[in-house]
């Protein structure tokens, strides 16, 4: 193979536009569809020439085809011309099945998303693409809607908007339409940074989540956008019976068994502390498919319905952090966004605010810091009237998207409140969940913040304070975090620590599996190569 087919595979390989999806799943070369493209143009009757570089720049530059080009794509996947009107390119391509459109945000849409995720989008290595900037917009503009729309229970209420119920007789279907209170997300680890055009407006009217910060964390904030969720026909018909397990469907669900489910959960986030992504994906996914079994026909109270849509949030969460770990970034938002309609469906606030974190570090670490903004503000507003330590979360996510995209001083301001936070979180407990957002991990995220502005020199002693405070069990995140500080000792010209640190960090990294961190030492050897 040449070098320039060995580089053409791999920048293949590495894309994650949803036209590199369509090309993946049928084995095409970027020369094969193009000339896929300009047979069924001559069908239609538009000569065309049959050139490579134009799908290339389609894919790598955000060149938008010309509507003939279109229209023979199109025909040759078999797409109904009108759906290139309804759903400007590319978002027409036949690549985003795990993540559905149009579903109300109830029970029943929940519990849709969940079995398409399931279906369609939990397992593919790295085939999914990336919903584009105006997708997250839209699902942030429902996410508002729905909160606006529904009921404002106590946030984490078991029985918050009538969602416990709806799950009691999901076997009849008879399905809550209101379900749940507003609920946002954060998710494990951290996002990194980029350069700054300043803090985007998803959703008109909404206004900045960093203005005004202190004054708005401590009061509850409902959605702000009043436009209706759209609704589906019923979702039940499109879930096939032969996918659930029929001995876990027949089960009885009461208290016991949702405890064992929800320590389960919290097994397995110790685990990745351990283990990385790669070591408990495969279990998540597993556990998700019970849960679905039990939420389609187990026999249950109401208080237990809303608890086992709880513990699929829950799962949802550590799936999308877990594929993320592993550089599976369109599987890991797919499960992303549907946690956010399961703990929504729930009345878990908290860990929506998980959620929505989760996304926000997701978009940093795809080389969307817009995205992650936008993200990470629907997360503060998610978070008012939360635990103060949820309510830290989330401003430690919005430091960092702030951080992505340059913005100094605005990174600085969320870092301030999440200090405040973290301090009131002393004398009122968390989330189980949240065990591990402690003082430690905040310097750590603080000094990326730090890092990814340009501020190596600020940044060095708080990685290092992470370091000597992280608990010793967290060996995916020491190992990071040794080759973080280990980066910020090397750019401040402390070049021996600097590979101390880096062999400590490769040292740890054989313990677990995590590609994230394999990417993160191999920039770190390249840095320090090039000082030899």
């Amino acid at each position: 193979m040449s070098g320039a087919d060995a580089g053409e595979r791999q920048s293949a390989a590495a894309s994650t536009h949803p036209l590199a999806y369509v090309r993946r799943r049928h084995g095409w070369s970027y020369q094969d569809l193009a000339r896929v493209i300009a047979d069924n143009a001559r069908i239609l009757g538009v000569p065309m020439a049959a050139r490579r570089e134009k799908v290339w720049r389609w894919e790598h530059w955000g060149v938008v085809p010309e509507a003939d080009s279109q229209r023979a794509l199109a025909r040759a996947l078999g797409i109904p011309s009108r759906e290139l009107e309804l759903r400007p390119w590319p978002r027409w391509l036949p690549a985003h099945g795990g993540m559905p459109d149009g579903l109300p945000w109830t029970v029943e849409g929940s519990f849709t998303a969940l079995t398409a995720l399931l279906d369609n989008g939990a397992s593919d290595p790295r085939g999914f693409p990336i919903a584009d900037e105006q997708a997250l917009l839209d699902a942030i503009a429902d996410w508002d809607a729905a909160g606006a729309e529904g009921t404002t229970g106590a946030a984490g209420s078991a029985g918050s908007g009538g969602a416990a119920g709806a799950m009691g007789s999901m076997g009849s279907r008879a399905l809550d339409k209101k379900a749940g209170s507003p609920s946002a997300a954060a998710g494990r680890g951290s996002p990194s940074a980029a350069a700054g055009r300043g803090s985007p407006s998803p959703a008109a009217g909404r206004g900045s989540a960093s203005a005004a910060m202190a004054e708005r964390w401590d009061e509850p904030v409902p959605g702000t956008r009043s436009g209706r969720v759209p609704r589906q026909a019923n979702a039940a018909a499109a879930f096939r019976d032969d996918a659930v397990d029929k001995a876990v469907a027949a089960a009885v669900v009461d208290g016991p068994v949702i405890d064992w489910l929800e320590a389960g959960v919290l097994g397995l986030r110790k685990l990745d502390d351990r283990l990385g992504g790669a070591a408990v994906r495969h279990r998540v996914e597993a556990d998700l498919r019970m849960v679905r079994g039990l939420l389609h026909r187990g026999q249950h109270e109401r208080a237990h319905g809303a608890r086992l849509l709880r513990v699929a949030a829950d799962l949802a969460q550590l799936g999308g952090w877990a594929a993320t770990d592993t550089g599976r970034l369109g599987a890991a938002q797919r499960h992303y966004l549907t946690g956010l309609r399961l703990a929504h469906s729930a009345g878990d606030r908290p860990l929506a605010v998980a959620l929505w974190g989760g996304l926000a570090l997701h978009a940093v670490i795809a080389g969307q810091p817009r995205d992650a903004v936008a993200a990470a503000e629907a997360g503060v507003r998610a978070a008012g009237g939360t635990p103060p330590a949820v309510r830290a979360l989330a401003a430690s996510r919005l430091s960092r998207a702030h951080a992505a995209v340059g913005a100094d001083g605005a990174s600085r301001r969320a870092v301030s409140e999440a200090e405040r936070q973290l301090d009131l979180a002393e004398r009122e407990s968390g989330p189980s969940w949240l065990y591990w957002f402690d003082a430690a991990e905040l310097a750590a995220q603080t000094g990326q913040s730090l890092l990814d502005l340009g501020h190596a020199h600020e940044a060095r002693p708080l990685l290092e304070q992470a370091l000597a405070m992280q608990d010793a069990s967290y060996v995916r995140d020491r190992c990071l975090y040794s080759a973080r500080a280990a980066t910020a000792r090397a750019l401040t010209g402390d070049l021996e620590g600097a590979r101390t640190l880096g062999r400590e960090a490769a040292r740890l990294s054989r313990h677990c599996g995590s590609p994230r961190i394999a990417d993160t030492l191999d920039a770190l050897k390249v840095r320090l190569d090039a000082t030899r």
